[in-house]
């Protein structure tokens, strides 16, 4: 008899948590890139200023605070996922990042604006958690990898649903934009509605101190490995793709700040296009020649394509033709995670270690926005200044040595 498609014999239930899932992801990402796409007109307001110099500096600290409250979600809402349930941890996260994202509009400073944005991560970094635990503890073990690949590719709609909103809405203003932030409210009323916690994680006991438990033999190395490929990855995502459309409107700024909208949401669409297939590619490869070469090969080519991006297209023309291939590594590298971080680690400490993992490289790569922003000030120019910081990649060759290969193995009890 032939084996099963992956996704035959899939429960109405389980494509319902795989629905959710996606939603919640594609809607955080949404809320999380609103401040990438608007940071030039929104800053330029806030500042009263159009300098490219004085918005990567103060553009880039809000960034980084940003970057640290979604540091801070994971560390926080990963234990209380693995105590009180995934679904409605993710529900709660929703709810965050949404109203903060929508309460955006209203800042008044810089600083009012970076709360918000502190507040806004808190919730992002707790969603991811719950929601790949999720999905790892409700699939099959034939169809998990494939499942948590679509989900992180809806990253990638999530993309496009920011720059469908700047296309649609930004013409209005910036504040707009965030105060269409707050929609995915609805869908976590929906998800507390209709999903129950996996058998798995309820028949599961955990312990009272998970987050001290993640760094006990024999765990400790894989969180140490998981730790450290999600902050390369994490760092050159945020000190890289984050800054295109500031690139590509300093690049244009001569057209004026509204004129440039078109291209800027074309930009991050084709950029998050070649993302989004290069999740949804991501599991076949790693069914195919292993978790661990599936990492390699796209860490090699975020390395390879993300800084000669930046270093050589000089026109619009010539970042839209390589964007999809930047985005389809430095973006599609992330479904790895949500494939390989659930296979790890045992139920009772899953979405605290693998939310440790994802969440903490965020601390150390908020630096990224800020060395960024630094160089910037300092040289005047986006282009070199994300070129160099993109060269991370590099350090992915070396952890991966350290790294054990799950495939074909049992999600560990």
């Amino acid at each position: 008899m032939p084996e099963p498609k992956w996704y035959q014999e899939i429960t109405p239930y389980q494509w319902r948590v795989l629905a959710c899932a996606c939603l919640g992801w594609a809607l955080d990402i949404m809320d999380g890139y609103l401040y990438a796409i608007v940071l030039f007109p929104a800053m330029s307001d806030l500042l009263q200023t159009t300098g490219s110099a004085v918005i990567g500096w103060y553009g880039g600290i809000v960034l980084s605070i940003f970057m640290a409250g979604w540091a801070l979600g994971g560390l926080v809402f990963g234990p209380i996922a693995d105590r009180y349930g995934r679904a409605k941890t993710m529900a709660i996260t929703i709810l965050i990042y949404a109203g903060f994202t929508g309460l955006s509009g209203i800042a008044g400073s810089w600083q009012e604006l970076a709360f918000y944005r502190f507040m806004t991560g808190l919730g992002i970094g707790g969603e991811w958690s719950a929601g790949a635990a999720l999905i790892a503890e409700s699939w099959p073990e034939r169809s998990r990898a494939k499942a948590a690949g679509i989900m992180q590719s809806c990253g990638g709609i999530g993309f496009f649903f920011a720059s469908l909103l700047y296309l649609v809405v930004g013409p209005y203003g910036w504040r707009w934009v965030f105060a269409f932030g707050i929609l995915p409210a609805i869908v976590a009323f929906y998800i507390r509605r209709s999903l129950e916690e996996p058998k798995r994680w309820i028949q599961a006991k955990a312990e009272r101190r998970p987050l001290s438990a993640i760094f006990k033999k024999p765990m400790r190395r894989d969180v140490l490995v998981g730790t450290g490929l999600a902050v390369i990855a994490t760092f050159g995502y945020q000190g890289a793709i984050q800054w295109v459309p500031s690139w590509i409107s300093a690049m244009l700024h001569a057209q004026g700040t509204k004129s440039v909208i078109p291209q800027v949401s074309l930009i991050t669409t084709v950029l998050n296009f070649g993302g989004m297939i290069g999740c949804l590619i991501f599991p076949f490869v790693a069914e195919r020649l292993g978790r661990k070469r599936a990492l390699l090969g796209y860490f090699l080519g975020a390395l390879i394509f993300v800084p000669t991006t930046f270093f050589l297209a000089e026109t619009f023309f010539q970042a839209l033709v390589v964007s999809p291939l930047m985005g389809f590594f430095a973006a599609g590298v992330f479904a790895g995670f949500a494939i390989y971080f659930p296979e790890l680690f045992p139920t009772a400490i899953r979405a605290t270690a693998q939310g440790f993992c994802y969440n903490f490289a965020r601390i150390i790569s908020a630096v990224a926005p800020i060395a960024v922003g630094a160089i910037v000030s300092a040289y005047g120019s986006f282009a070199p200044a994300i070129a160099i910081v993109s060269l991370v990649y590099l350090l992915a060759l070396i952890v991966l040595i350290y790294a054990r290969e799950t495939k074909g193995q049992a999600l560990p009890d």
